[in-house]
């Protein structure tokens, strides 16, 4: 895998159905719909940026969404689970970078992902227009200086409480705190992994390469595919109307290209998620 060509080897065929097998008992997880835009935009109205752990929430929505992660990579399960193993600490380098054209970014590692495992993963952030209050790298840097007194063994996304001291950003503490904003907007219902969709969907229809959209997620072509495969159940599920037909037949159409590009037979897919 890993964007190589495809041979049509029949070990290579039997490796990718086995690992399709694998994704679909993923699959059989509840749905929900992506987070989108107007999630973003709501839960940006309702926030304080002054506020420690306002601003924490925020930086994890834009950093999680934008970045295309799992919320359980930038929050904590359990304030127990904490292990500098899996978590990023709140001493970790962060590089902050201006390219020729002016675009900013904004990159750090993290240690454990669900795909890499130990290997990790980079987070990379690309700052949106000036101006922009969706901005992840604006968002981000607010929150680094709001809770600049932090402890530096703290969680990257950790915060400072009432009390003055530091507490990290656990993962049911911020989706119950979201979950509240986005139901009194009657909003969609969204998990964790919501993030992780969401955030991969507004690449692609922002024009982003599929390619790129699926090595920021840490996605295979073929494990890319076989997760998009099911684009046409997830997306309809957005109560909020975020995205219409036109979103899904551009969706679709960029997909598809993609697919043949990367010489992935349709059959494969289709094949690979059928039910036993």
């Amino acid at each position: 895998m890993n964007h190589a060509p495809w041979h049509g080897d029949d070990s290579w065929v039997h490796l990718a159905r086995t690992s399709a097998n694998k994704e679909g008992t993923k699959h059989k997880l509840p749905l929900r719909a992506p987070v989108s835009i107007e999630h973003l935009s709501c839960l940006h109205r309702t926030l304080d940026l002054s506020n420690p752990f306002h601003a924490a929430v925020w930086a994890v929505a834009l950093v999680t969404f934008f970045g295309c992660h799992c919320l359980g990579e930038t929050t904590l399960p359990v304030a127990a689970a904490f292990d500098p193993k899996y978590h990023v600490l709140h001493s970790t380098t962060i590089l902050f970078c201006v390219l020729r054209d002016g675009t900013r970014s904004a990159s750090f590692v993290i240690p454990w992902t669900k795909t890499t495992k130990e290997l990790g993963a980079t987070v990379i952030l690309t700052a949106r227009r000036n101006g922009d209050s969706l901005c992840p790298v604006a968002a981000f840097k607010n929150h680094l200086d709001v809770n600049s007194s932090v402890s530096s063994t703290s969680t990257l996304f950790a915060y400072r409480s009432s009390s003055g001291k530091s507490k990290n950003l656990l993962k049911h503490e911020f989706l119950d705190f979201v979950t509240k904003i986005w139901s009194s907007a009657m909003l969609a219902h969204v998990l964790g992994h919501s993030f992780y969709i969401g955030g991969a969907v507004q690449l692609l229809l922002a024009g982003v390469p599929p390619e790129i959209v699926a090595a920021t997620g840490g996605w295979t072509s073929l494990a890319f595919l076989l997760y998009w495969r099911r684009m046409d159940v997830i997306l309809p599920m957005c109560t909020s109307k975020a995205y219409n037909q036109a979103h899904l037949d551009r969706l679709s159409s960029i997909l598809k290209e993609f697919r043949i590009t990367q010489k992935i037979p349709s059959s494969l897919l289709v094949s690979s998620l059928s039910p036993d």
